[in-house]
């Protein structure tokens, strides 16, 4: 006989016979066999024991439970009619029976039962309660650490049931203890914010406050860290307190890189701005006994150090804590923030890790006191031209020979001449930079050290090196560093120093090439005629009478001739410019081709000139 007809038998019995068999029935584990006592008991014509169903609900298939779900209207009435049974086994299925049947209501129905006299309901509901947080939570994480598509989808769907249903678990939570729910909402972020806020705020329930915080203070997650942040700067101080009494009870050592890894992604505003509302530091007790903090975490601890509103001896203090570290990278870093916040004893520190036993660290330490430039600083870095390292042997030589170099210049002028070469040339061997100190030293204001410079020059033969510069001083506004520039590269005799002086004298610019032939001339050296001789046809009037002035001076008739020429030349600027060239040079005759000149000039601008010269020579005569 087949269940179907098994069951035809039994609906033959009177109802105090037949319902043993059916209850026996959907307890067996087989899906035809339930399937079969499911309609017995729901039908409303026939047995009419849906809250038999419910009590039995945990022992039916899949197959069957969906049954049940799908035509759920019935159960629902019959598990709301268990929930006032005296049976405490039959009230604990029916809360979980709701809970299933009523998926969004699920968390407010399995609540009520958390106040239900039977402490077996209690801590069942209690579980039932766990496990579906624990399952929401889990996604939640995936979601945040993996990126899980699926779990994505399923925070989405459910969030807005879990959030509501959130507020009454949490008000219940000294009935059922469950520490998923407080982390649920920790780990809720934004979502969660405003349930932790009015729990904390209000007190209303002194355990869930209290639960909250041991939660802050012992939750190894990235969001219970950003809430701790919140909260502390929230405004309100009911919050404040809350987030200060956490980070106080924090006793774990990762939390020093959980909080850096939390400040690492805020964006520069926010981390600015939150460093910049931190007076106080109360987690700073966590970095103190952590026993190895990494060079990532020491050196974001220390940017948001630098950038905090911690008063500047107590900053400053803290940030050399991290000089104790096993990183060289993170000793080093000490010295970089220190100067940062303008420490000041930084030159103290830096000079006491010049004794580092890294490299590293004596590199940052030397770059440090470079940069201060203290009085001392080559007494200071001296030691170093014995490390065992080049760069630092390096350096400290040529900070030596800098000082040196510095010391050299100081004394220039009370210098002998040949003790003044003699230095130079010493110098130069020594440091190799010093045709970079003469090249900051010819861009100086002050024309005596651009003077200085230009004679060192020529001492250590580096005109070559400095062509560029030299170049530049032949338009110095100052005729002696001009002259003296030219006097360097005409007295090399060198190609480049050669290739310079056309450069100059052939330059575009009228005033280049008038300022470099009064240079020339300034230099008096006979040996640059030849060199100013095509001057004298030059198409600009300055700087052929300047050329003419110039020739003329260092022992060349031609100047004279030139002038001569000039003086009637049809171009009445040509004519200008003859008149005050020879007023300056007064060859023998001048005076008398002025006055034959002046007698048939038409010029206004020419006669004024003329009798300009003639004026100051008669002046001079009298005189």
């Amino acid at each position: 006989m087949g269940v179907s007809d098994t069951f035809t038998v039994l609906a033959g019995l009177p109802v105090e016979h037949r319902l043993p068999y059916i209850e026996a029935a959907i307890r067996e584990p087989f899906t035809e066999l339930q399937s079969c006592a499911l309609d017995a008991l729901s039908d409303p014509e026939g047995l009419n024991r849906p809250d038999l169903v419910i009590q039995h609900f945990f022992d039916l298939t899949a197959d069957v439970r969906q049954r049940v779900v799908a035509r759920s209207t019935p159960f629902i009435d019959a598990a709301r009619q268990e929930l006032r049974s005296t049976k405490e086994w039959s009230r604990r299925a029916a809360y979980h029976v709701l809970a299933v049947l009523q998926p969004r209501e699920a968390a407010s129905v399995l609540g009520r039962g958390l106040s239900d006299l039977s402490v077996v309901v209690r801590d069942s509901v209690a579980d039932a309660l766990e496990a579906m947080a624990n399952r929401y939570y889990y996604h939640l994480v995936a979601a945040r650490l993996h990126g899980d598509a699926e779990s994505r989808r399923f925070i989405d769907e459910n969030r807005a049931a879990m959030m509501e249903q959130l507020g009454p678990l949490l008000k219940a939570y000294p009935l059922h203890a469950k520490r998923v729910f407080i982390d649920l909402v920790i780990e809720s972020g934004d979502d969660g914010f405003p349930l932790i806020a009015d729990t904390l705020i209000s007190r209303s329930e002194p355990a869930t406050a209290a639960a909250f915080i041991h939660a802050l203070s012992t939750s190894l997650t990235e969001p219970a860290v950003e809430l701790l942040l919140r909260l502390l700067h929230d405004g309100r101080p009911r919050l404040q307190e809350a987030a200060a009494d956490a980070l106080k009870l924090r006793r774990d050592p990762g939390f020093p890189a959980l909080l850096a890894t939390v400040l690492s992604r805020l964006s520069p505003e926010t981390f600015d701005s939150l460093a910049q509302r931190t007076r106080d530091l109360l987690w700073w007790h966590t970095v103190e006994s952590a026993p190895d903090i990494d060079p990532f975490t020491a050196a974001k601890l220390m940017d948001f150090l630098a950038r905090s509103g911690v008063e500047s001896e107590r900053r400053d203090a803290l940030i050399l804590f991290f000089r104790g570290s096993p990183y060289s990278e993170v000793r080093a870093r000490v010295l970089a923030t220190l100067q940062a916040v303008g420490h000041p004893n930084l030159l103290t520190v830096a000079q006491t890790l010049l004794a580092d036993p890294s490299d590293e660290v004596k590199l940052a330490a030397a770059r440090t006191i470079i940069g201060l430039n203290p009085p001392n600083k080559a007494r200071i870095l001296m030691p170093l031209m014995n490390a065992a390292t080049e760069e630092l042997r390096r350096m400290a030589m040529r900070e030596v020979a800098s000082a040196g170099f510095d010391k050299y210049l100081r004394s220039f002028d009370r210098l002998d001449p040949s003790t003044r070469e003699a230095a130079a040339r010493a110098l130069a061997k020594i440091d190799r930079r010093i045709v970079e100190r003469l090249a900051e030293e010819i861009t100086a204001l002050d024309p005596e050290r651009r003077l200085r410079a230009l004679r060192v020059i020529d001492y250590v033969d580096a005109e070559t090196d400095l062509r560029e510069n030299l170049m530049e001083l032949l338009n110095d506004p100052d005729r002696r560093v001009r002259a003296t520039a030219i006097k360097i590269v005409t007295l090399t005799e060198s190609v480049d120093g050669m290739r310079l002086l056309v450069a100059a004298l052939s330059d575009p610019d009228r005033r280049v090439r008038a300022n470099a032939i009064e240079a020339f001339e300034d230099s008096g050296e006979p040996l640059c005629i030849p060199v100013l001789l095509p001057f004298l046809r030059d198409d600009d009037n300055r700087v052929r009478a300047n050329t003419a002035k110039a020739v003329w001076n260092l022992g060349s008739d031609e100047g004279r001739k030139t002038l001569q020429a000039m003086i009637d030349d049809p171009d009445e600027m040509m004519r200008l410019s003859a008149a005050w060239a020879i007023g300056e040079v007064r060859f023998p005759g001048a005076i008398d081709l002025l006055l034959n000149r002046l007698e048939i000039e038409e010029s206004p601008a020419v006669r004024a000139k003329i009798g300009e010269v003639l004026s100051r020579e008669s002046q001079k005569e009298a005189g």
